[in-house]
């Protein structure tokens, strides 16, 4: 065929995706999850004949909606999958936060490191929803709220409302749809904050005078036609309802359940579990933008979604020849949609590129005419991605280290470069497959590159491509040896500042800063340029689950981090010596060698004073132990940090690598501070505890900076060893959620109770069922209290109990200064044989007594206590420190 017997690979230099030296370009905000821009996932359903099909229906209306939520996993995912999937709607999500405050079940990231995890999460579940665009404020979640005064409080209203209007008017929906109602009935703060600024946002976001810096910064106003609410139940007033029930043959499911599916990659709130729905199912929605609201079929009901209908949506005038160019473009697209065929995609490429002509002629004639041309910009990308759909050219580009040759055999393991650093010269491998039935005509292909890299071609690519024939380029790229490292644009200081501050506001409000290196290619198709870029790829060994792929990252030739970066010693007025490790990775190709040393206050003595270290590939790592004599301690926080120099460069920068399954790793960077703090706290000597980890958490470090001995328990220890060897044994926040040896031996444990120990239930979720789980009848139930306010007032209802006297005093000052929140999941009711310690209420909450409970169980003592622990530790504060020292020194002599 005439279309595909042609294909030129050009060279082409970019910003964005669509280039505007070649034709008129969106801005790099819209349409910004698809695979060319952020290396969005890809998966099954958008591949192939369904994935053609689904971007077909993309192609049949101009409908867009943005749905507006609080954080991630709010979003009423299978509304989204049945407009974007079902009705071809483009779809758009705004998150007002990254979920910082919330729990983690799959490890022990928290707040800034698991809004990272959550935004990476959101990213692949807005994949099976089929989501346009994600988007995010610039305010971070401080934990679960009760009152929206508070939400505001800590974010400025004005300000978040701010960042709302910024994002409609870089989206230019027709229809906002709020998740929440806007009233108490949301619980959270944050939910009902999101739910009350959404309508706000809508009536400002149109008037140029209302946040007139957007306007000056190049951003236009934009009046959505609609707007509506969720939270609606089906006996109330609503105007909208989306049957979420229906079945996809392309999908092989509902839309709802194909959206649960993709929702269930929330894993660090659920843990992965699935929820499925059979019938019909139906979200409502109330409309607000008008008095007299009558039930309407969908969302777009009264608006002109056709293509010709554009200028009558915007109210701009157009001639006669630009409303005739958008009809023929929307006759292809139905010609396009008659003549699929599963078993001959290119069937669509002919009428589909004379759309695309038609497009192009229409955006060259209204360059004026700002409102249409968006929208006629979004066409033409959202057809250009179909053709290359239904091509069946395939584009992969893989970074590779020096040693590689060019040639691989089939047994052979491949290649594998995880990440590069400044000044770092490595190649890069573009291969192009053509997976359609007929011969091609290549060219060159060219990377996208920061500022300052060189790059040099070493191969040249075929000339012709046969049926299901590839050709590789090979590319020898240097990094800039000033390249910044790849960290998220997003950054605060402390857990108290409650907005972050933005490295790269070009990126702002992306979910993350796009991929370093991108390979572009353009090809001709039906006399039309079809334009073609993937991110540039590194590969990690995972065996035996293969190679995992990520996006091409840049990391510092040498990671510096501490351990921990929170220190607590006792007040003393004696000298006090304590360890503190330092950890170095190498992330540089080849051989590197330095010196490591601490930075101390005057009059610390250090052993050694530097250490030398040296790696031999990237990948290595090694701690070091530094021995810290404090001549006198006073009642104060001390800091020091460790440097690394190599070549007469320092190294001061260590991170954490949050990866986890089925996602793009992310970097959380941090100074290589130490902070040292000096609190009153004595513990009982000579102690051994045993600690059942369970989704994470720092506590055992906090345990073994005050002195005690932990071993961490895993379940043959829990089946064979004689627990009756530890003082304490402690079960980690969450580990009823993911240690069912937990239910197995659980007599062992109470046993081990009975007999004399002393077992400390930390923060649990509803897994943990206290009328089987624990020695006495309690409840926790699905609704269970919480104390969201960190300097919420404490009342002490046990004074004489000796878990508040020994071997420390604990007061009211215990509780000062605490971080992000008191405690969750508190006992609503309990056997008369525990003794509630303190109590706790948030503003307008009743007193909480089921946060600390404490009981005598046969010779020992048991121990449920909610109160965040995991949170606090991390960063010295003292009172967790001398509360944590009683709990487990109770009954020790």
């Amino acid at each position: 065929m005439k279309y595909l017997t042609s294909l030129l690979l050009i060279y082409c230099l970019l910003i964005i995706p669509v280039s505007a030296q070649d034709f008129p370009s969106l801005p790099g905000h819209v349409l910004n999850l698809q695979s060319g821009k952020t290396g969005a996932r890809n998966i099954p359903q958008d591949q192939g004949m369904s994935g053609v099909w689904q971007k077909l229906q993309k192609l049949t209306t101009t409908a867009s909606v943005l749905h507006t939520v609080a954080h991630p996993d709010d979003e009423q995912a299978d509304m989204i999958t049945q407009l974007s999937r079902g009705k071809g709607v483009r779809t758009s999500l705004l998150s007002l936060n990254r979920g910082e405050g919330g729990a983690n079940v799959l490890g022990s990231e928290i707040f800034d490191g698991l809004g990272l995890l959550r935004t990476e999460e959101l990213l692949l579940a807005g994949a099976y929803y089929g989501l346009d665009d994600l988007y995010f404020t610039d305010v971070a979640d401080y934990g679960y709220s009760k009152r929206v005064e508070e939400a505001y409080e800590k974010w400025g209203k004005e300000q978040v409302l701010k960042e709302m209007v910024r994002v409609i008017r870089i989206n230019r929906p027709m229809v906002i749809v709020s998740r929440f109602h806007g009233s108490e009935r949301d619980g959270h703060g944050n939910h009902q904050a999101a739910g009350e600024l959404t309508p706000e946002a809508f009536r400002l976001a149109g008037d140029p005078n209302v946040f007139p810096e957007q306007i000056t910064e190049g951003l236009r106003p934009w009046k959505a036609l609609k707007v509506y609410r969720g939270g609606v139940k089906a006996d109330e007033p609503w105007q909208v309802s989306v049957e979420t029930g229906e079945y996809s043959p392309w999908l092989g499911d509902t839309y709802g359940n194909f959206a649960f599916l993709g929702y269930s990659f929330h894993r660090s709130q659920f843990g992965g579990v699935r929820f499925q729905m059979a019938g019909s199912s139906r979200p409502y929605y109330e409309r607000l933008d008008t008095k007299n609201a009558v039930q309407e079929k969908d969302f777009f009901e009264g608006i002109d979604t056709s293509l010709p209908g554009i200028f009558k949506l915007t109210g701009e005038t157009a001639p006669k020849e630009l409303i005739d160019l958008l009809s023929q473009a929307e006759n292809d697209i139905k010609k396009a949609i008659a003549g699929f065929q599963p078993a001959q995609l290119s069937a669509v490429i002919p009428p589909l590129t004379s759309a695309l002509s038609n497009l192009r002629k229409a955006i060259s004639l209204s360059q004026s005419q700002k409102e249409a041309l968006f929208l006629m910009q979004i066409k033409e990308r959202q057809v250009l991605e179909t053709i290359h759909a239904a091509s069946g050219i395939e584009i992969q580009a893989m970074a590779l280290p020096m040693s590689f040759t060019g040639t691989e055999h089939f047994y052979q393991p491949p290649p594998v470069l995880e990440a590069v650093v400044p000044g770092q010269t490595f190649k890069v491998q573009v291969s192009i497959v053509n997976n359609s039935n007929q011969l091609l005509q290549a060219g060159n292909i060219t990377l996208q590159m920061p500022s300052g890299w060189q790059v040099q071609t070493s191969t040249v690519a075929a000339q012709r491509l046969e049926p299901h024939e590839k050709t590789e380029q090979l590319f020898t790229v240097t990094a800039a040896a000033n390249t910044p490292v790849s960290q998220a644009y997003f950054t605060r200081n402390s857990l108290q500042e409650n907005r972050y501050q933005l490295k790269q506001k070009s990126a702002y409000p992306l979910p993350l800063e796009p991929p370093v290196v991108m390979a572009v290619s353009s090809y001709i198709m039906g006399n039309e340029k079809i334009q073609v870029q993937q991110p540039v790829l590194t590969r990690k060994v995972n065996l035996p689950y293969g190679y995992s792929l990520y996006t091409l990252k840049v990391l510092p030739e040498i990671a510096v981090n501490v351990q921990p970066a929170s220190a607590v010693i006792p007040l003393s007025d004696k000298p006090v010596t304590i360890p503190l490790q330092v950890e170095l990775l190498s992330n540089a190709d080849g051989n590197i060698n330095g010196k490591l040393r601490l930075k101390a206050p005057s009059g610390w003595k250090i052993t050694p004073e530097q250490t030398p270290f040296a790696f031999a590939k990237a990948g290595e790592k090694n701690s070091y132990t530094f021995q810290l004599t404090i001549p006198k301690t006073g009642k104060q926080t001390y800091e020091l940090s460790a440097v690394a120099t190599v070549n007469g460069k320092d190294f001061s920068m260590g991170y954490t690598r949050i990866e986890h399954q089925d996602l793009d790793y992310q970097l959380l960077f941090r100074p290589s501070t130490i902070h040292v703090s000096a609190i009153d706290v004595k513990i009982a000597p000579g102690l051994t505890i045993g600690y059942i980890m369970g989704a994470g958490d720092d506590v055992p470090k906090g345990l073994e900076q005050l002195g005690a001995k932990v071993q961490l328990l895993s379940a043959n220890d829990l089946a064979a060893q004689d627990l009756q060897n530890f003082n304490a044994i402690l079960i980690g926040t969450r580990a009823y959620a993911v240690r069912p040896e937990l239910q197995t031996y659980h007599q062992r444990l109470m046993d081990y109770v009975k007999a004399g120990g002393n077992l400390i239930v930390l923060y649990q979720t509803q897994e943990f069922v206290p009328e089987k789980m624990a020695p006495y009848t309690a409840s926790l139930p699905f609704n269970a209290e919480e104390t969201s306010e960190e300097n919420s007032s404490i009342q002490i209802l046990s004074a004489s109990h000796p878990a508040l006297n020994t071997p420390n005093k604990i007061t009211l000052a215990d509780f000062d200064n605490w971080v992000e929140q008191r405690g969750s999941k508190f006992f609503s009711t309990w056997d008369a044989a525990y003794t509630p310690i303190i109590s706790t209420q948030d503003h307008g909450q009743a007193p909480q007594k089921g946060g600390w409970l404490m009981a005598t169980y046969g010779k020992g003592n048991y121990t449920y206590f909610a109160y965040a622990l995991h949170r606090q530790l991390p960063y010295g504060v003292p009172g967790a420190y001398r509360i944590l020292a009683n709990l487990v020194s109770l009954g020790k002599k």
